[in-house]
């Protein structure tokens, strides 16, 4: 379990929001939807939303180690010399099979 699970795992509050498709013109002046409005379908498809959240939390970790993973990578080609650069480049376009890399 990441540090982030640790943190979280207490955490287990839904939010039920209503979100219906409206024209411009009729959002203006339409009521909210009350409780009884919504169909059992709706609140079961947002029970499947909001039961996502762990998945879409573990991907925006992955998502989250990545970046870091091409910032430390950037911030080390930063400190490379002229003729380390070139020498890298070099490298890569003989791997590419001659293309420009």
């Amino acid at each position: 379990m990441s540090d982030r699970q640790r943190r979280h795992a207490h955490l287990r509050s839904v939010e039920v929001i209503t979100v219906t498709e409206t024209s411009k013109t009729d959002r203006a002046t339409a009521p909210p939807l009350t409780e009884r409005e919504r169909s059992t379908a709706d609140i079961a498809q947002l029970f499947d939303v909001a039961g996502r959240e762990e998945e879409a939390i573990r991907q925006l970790d992955g998502c989250m180690a990545r970046l870091h993973e091409v910032q430390q990578a950037k911030a080390a080609l930063k400190t490379l010399s002229a003729s380390e650069l070139r020498a890298a480049l070099e490298f890569r376009r003989a791997a590419l099979g001659g293309e420009i890399a």
